[in-house]
């Protein structure tokens, strides 16, 4: 099988993403994230349906909202896993941007180089809300996530599309699966391909202050601390597609090639959202 990623992404070939979103108790720890105090759920979701936002801008023309993706965000937690977007599989942009969706206005504070704090604000569509309960299903909703997307690539529509990308952002370690039995449920996941290459499995792991290292794209597991669960994304994760190095440069500087794993470690909300793009929108070009 050919690994290119190179289909262009057209309403004829469109491709798929998947987000899972951790919901889980601790979610509802504080962080900064826009200059703010608030939950890493609540940050989360503003990144999430500030992404939303983008994707579905990407689609639009002066002719109407084309189907470029198809979305689906999974918030797993307490309750299990929820489809937050549409009642079952994945939402179309067109089918989006014709909903009546609550608006919410976002401030985001910001320091110049003067000294001086600037305060902005912008109106977000609210697609998803805030949600932190309970345990941590991981397993379970990187399950429901292969099945999702096992049946999108073995259509006939979209076997010659730019393969899905799922992207599980979390900040701890599932309550539902040992370490043996995420690794074969990712390796389920990567397993999958549609004939323009394997599905993209991106691990995010999120914390909730950039005082401890973070790493974005490790080229190598040497890169990484000798701890098991972050051995253990390494694992889990795919590697980022050639076209993603230009654009995983810049957010690495100080690294000097790849192959890039598709994962994080220690990361803060301000960096899954550089993750996220790199993930989606740069695949664009």
């Amino acid at each position: 099988m050919k690994q290119n990623y190179t289909t262009p992404i057209t309403r004829k070939t469109p491709t798929a993403f998947v987000f899972l979103l951790d919901q889980s108790g601790s979610m509802s720890e504080q962080t900064i994230y826009d200059g703010r105090r608030q939950t890493k759920a609540e940050a989360l979701a503003a990144a999430t349906n500030s992404l939303i936002d983008e994707l579905i801008d990407r689609c639009r023309r002066s002719t109407g909202v084309y189907d470029y993706y198809h979305i689906a965000v999974l918030g797993y937690s307490g309750r299990g896993i929820c489809n937050l977007l549409a009642t079952d599989g994945f939402a179309l942009p067109s089918e989006l941007a014709a909903r009546d969706v609550p608006m919410q206005t976002i401030l985001r504070e910001r320091k110049t180089p003067e000294g001086e704090i600037l305060i902005t604000s912008t109106n977000n569509n609210r697609w998803i809300e805030p949600v932190a309960a309970g345990m941590t299903p991981m397993y379970e909703a990187l399950s429901r996530a292969y099945n999702m997307v096992e049946q999108w690539c073995n259509s006939e529509s979209y076997r010659q599309c730019y393969p899905p990308t799922i992207f599980n952002i979390s900040d701890g370690e599932a309550t539902d699966a040992t370490d043996d039995q995420l690794r074969g449920i990712a390796n389920r996941i990567k397993g999958l391909a549609t004939l323009d290459g394997g599905v993209q499995l991106v691990n995010i792991n999120l914390v909730k202050t950039a005082e401890e290292c973070s790493l974005l794209f490790p080229s190598s597991v040497e890169e990484l601390p000798e701890e098991r669960y972050a051995r253990l994304l390494f694992d889990m994760s795919s590697t980022m597609p050639e076209r993603c190095t230009a654009d995983i440069l810049r957010v690495r500087p100080e690294a000097k090639s790849g192959p890039f794993r598709a994962m994080s470690y220690n990361t803060t909300v301000s960096d899954v959202v550089s993750m996220l793009n790199i993930g989606t929108i740069s695949l664009w070009g």
